[in-house]
C-alpha cells in the first residue's frame, strides 16, 4: 500500500483553487482561500489517496459526508427553505430561543453561553427546577465521539410532557468542542483515528467548563450547537405526528463589548463577520465558489464537520441520522413541512466513545445511568413493528434490537428485551450475526460485527432503511456496492475516481478503518481491532484487500 503522509500546512502551499481545510476548526479560524495543489486528503500513514489531481473542488469536498448514488446538491436556498419549513414563524432564530421552546430553560435570560453550568437531570419540577444558569434535562452526558467526527459532545435530552407519556415530544442538543488542542501526542483527529486516554480526559474536562480562549495556540471554544426535535409540524402543534427536525447554531465569539464582556452569537445564520467569505457552490458542481451573503439573503450556517468542506443542512446530518435530502418544490418550498422520512436520533454507543480516565464524575462508569436513560429516550423514536428486510427475514430495526440488547440480562447472546441491566454491554451480538451454536450466520460473522461493522459501519447504517441497516449478516452481504465502496479505493489510489464516494462515509471513520491495517487499535470497551480492511475483504472471499485488487474490479 502506498504510504501517504501530508501535513495540513502542505494543503495551503501553492496555487489554484479554493480549499477549506483546517480540521474541525471554527469557521472564523479557517484559512478560507487557498492556493493548494490537488493532494491527498490523508494526513496519516497507511491511508489510500482519495484525491485525483484533475478533480474540481466540488468533487474534492464531496468524497465524504455526501450521499451515495444520486446526489441532490443542497444550497443556501435549500437550507433556508428547510428552516422555513420546520420553523415557519421564525420562533427559534437563536439557540437560546430553541432552548426555551424545548424547556431546557424557562427564560432566555437564564442562558449562559459559556462557563460551567448547573445541570439538573430527571427533569425536576417545583422550586429550583429552573433559574439562572440552570439546565433542566432528563439526561446529560459528556463524551468524546472518537468514531466519526472527533468532537467532545456535551449533550442533553428531555421529553414533553415526560418520557413516560404516550407519544412524547423529544428534544436533544449537543455542544461540539474541539479535541485537537489537547492531542499533542496522537495528533487526533488529523494524525490519528485514536486519541489516547490522557488526551480524552483533558479535552472532556475542558469542554465541561465551556471555555473561551486557546490552549497550545488553538481555540478551545465551542464550535457549534446542534439541536434535534422529535416533534409535530409547527403549523399543527397538537398533531400526534412526530418527525425528526434539526437546527445548527454557529457559536461565534466576535470580541468584547465596551465593558469587556465577550460578544457571542449563537444563530442559525452566518454572523456578519463571515459575510463575503467564499464557500463552494455545490449547486454548480464545477468547483466554483460563491460568497456567504448577509441581508436580505441571509445564508444559513453550513457546518464544516470534517475539515474538507462546508455542507448545507439538513443533508450533512442526514447522512448518519437517516433520511435523504430532497429537491425543493416548484415554489421553492421544502417538501412535507420538512418531514424527512427515516430521520431519527442516534444512541450513545460506548465502544465508539471515549470518556475521562481520572476517576472523576465523567468516567464511563459514572455516566452509565445517564447513558442508559439517554438511549431509552432515543428508543422512543424507533419504530416498534417488524418488517421484511429484503432477505426473507422479518425483524425490527437494527437500532431497536441493539439498544435493547445492550441492556439485556444474560450475556452476549441474550434475547431479553426488558433492558434490566444498568450497564451497556457493547459485546452483545444481534440474532442475525450469531454463529453456531447460537445462530446460523457464517463463520467469522461475530468477529466482523465486533471489529468492522460496529466501529466503522453501524453508527450511520443504524438509521438507514431496513434493507440497508446491516441488522443481520445476510442483510450486510446483500449490499452489492459494499465491496466497491469500501475496498476499491486501495486499488485505484494511483488514479482515484474524482466522483467516488467511500465507505466509511465520514473521513475520520475512514481514517480509523484503514489505520488498523498498519497498527492494531483498542476501543474503549477493550475490543482489539487488527486489519479491519483485510477482515472485510476476507469475509467476502478474497485474500485480503490485496486479493480483492488482484481481481481487477
Amino acid at each position: 500500500m502506498k504510504t501517504v503522509k501530508i501535513a495540513l500546512k502542505t494543503l495551503l502551499a501553492s496555487v489554484s483553487v479554493l480549499v477549506l481545510v483546517s480540521l474541525l476548526a471554527p469557521l472564523s479560524s479557517m484559512a478560507q482561500i487557498g492556493v493548494a495543489p490537488k493532494v491527498p486528503l490523508s494526513t496519516v500513514t497507511d491511508i489510500p489517496n482519495v484525491v485525483n489531481p484533475n478533480e474540481n473542488e466540488f468533487q474534492r469536498e464531496s468524497h465524504f459526508l455526501t450521499f451515495i448514488g444520486s446526489y441532490i446538491p443542497e444550497t443556501a436556498d435549500s437550507a433556508r427553505a428547510y428552516y422555513k419549513a420546520v420553523d415557519p414563524y421564525n420562533t427559534k432564530p437563536t439557540f437560546a430561543d430553541w432552548l426555551k421552546n424545548a424547556g431546557f430553560i424557562s427564560d432566555k435570560s437564564q442562558w449562559h453561553a459559556y462557563g460551567p453550568q448547573i445541570i439538573k437531570t430527571g427533569q425536576p419540577t417545583g422550586p429550583g427546577a429552573y433559574g439562572d444558569n440552570i439546565i433542566n434535562a432528563d439526561s446529560h452526558v459528556i463524551v468524546l465521539n472518537a468514531a466519526d467526527l472527533g468532537f467532545v459532545r456535551n449533550q442533553f435530552i428531555r421529553c414533553k410532557p415526560s418520557c413516560a407519556a404516550l407519544n412524547p415530544i423529544i428534544y436533544t442538543y449537543l455542544e461540539n468542542y474541539p479535541v485537537a488542542p489537547f492531542a499533542g501526542t496522537s495528533g487526533f483527529p488529523a494524525g490519528s483515528g485514536y486519541p489516547n486516554q490522557s488526551e480524552a480526559t483533558a479535552a472532556i474536562n475542558s469542554a465541561i467548563n465551556r471555555p473561551l480562549g486557546q490552549v497550545n495556540g488553538q481555540s478551545v471554544e465551542r464550535i457549534a450547537d446542534v439541536a434535534f426535535e422529535w416533534a409535530p409540524p409547527a403549523t399543527n402543534p397538537n398533531s400526534s405526528t412526530r418527525f425528526g427536525q434539526q437546527y445548527a447554531y454557529i457559536f461565534a465569539h466576535t470580541g468584547t463589548d465596551q465593558n469587556g464582556n465577550p460578544i457571542i452569537f449563537e444563530t442559525t445564520d452566518f454572523p456578519a463577520r463571515d459575510f463575503g467569505k467564499p464557500i463552494i457552490d455545490f449547486k454548480a458542481g464545477d468547483g466554483s465558489a460563491t460568497t456567504i451573503k448577509g441581508s436580505p439573503l441571509v445564508d444559513k450556517f453550513a457546518p464544516n464537520l470534517d475539515g474538507v468542506g462546508f455542507k448545507q443542512h439538513p443533508g450533512v446530518c442526514l447522512v448518519c441520522h437517516g433520511g435523504a435530502p430532497t429537491n425543493l418544490t416548484s415554489t421553492g418550498a421544502y417538501p412535507r413541512q420538512g418531514n424527512i422520512n427515516g430521520f431519527r436520533f442516534l444512541p450513545l454507543d460506548n465502544a465508539n466513545l471515549l470518556f475521562t480516565y481520572d476517576g472523576g464524575p465523567l468516567t464511563q462508569a459514572a455516566q452509565e445511568p445517564q447513558i442508559k436513560q439517554y438511549n431509552r429516550i432515543v428508543l422512543l423514536t424507533v419504530p416498534r413493528f417488524a418488517e421484511s428486510d429484503g432477505t426473507g427475514a422479518v425483524r425490527v430495526a437494527h437500532l431497536r434490537e441493539v439498544i435493547q440488547g445492550w441492556y439485556a440480562s444474560g450475556g452476549n447472546y441474550s434475547d431479553d428485551t426488558t433492558m434490566s441491566s444498568n450497564t451497556q454491554n457493547s459485546a452483545w451480538i444481534p440474532k442475525g450475526w450469531r454463529e453456531a451454536p447460537n445462530g446460523t450466520a457464517p463463520v467469522g460473522s461475530e468477529k466482523l460485527y465486533k471489529q468492522v461493522v460496529g466501529p466503522s459501519c453501524r453508527t450511520c447504517h443504524f438509521n438507514r432503511e431496513l434493507s440497508l441497516d446491516f441488522g443481520t449478516a445476510a442483510n450486510f452481504r446483500q449490499e452489492s456496492d459494499l465491496q466497491q465502496l469500501a475496498l476499491l479505493v486501495n486499488c485505484k489510489q494511483h488514479n482515484p475516481d474524482p466522483k467516488a464516494k467511500f465507505m466509511p462515509l465520514a473521513l475520520l471513520t475512514f481514517v480509523r478503518f484503514w489505520q488498523t491495517q498498519g497498527a492494531g487499535q483498542t476501543l474503549s470497551d477493550g475490543t482489539f481491532i487488527d486489519k479491519a480492511v483485510d477482515q472485510l475483504a476476507t469475509y467476502f472471499g478474497y485474500n485480503g484487500v490485496a486479493g480483492y485488487c488482484a481481481t481487477n474490479p
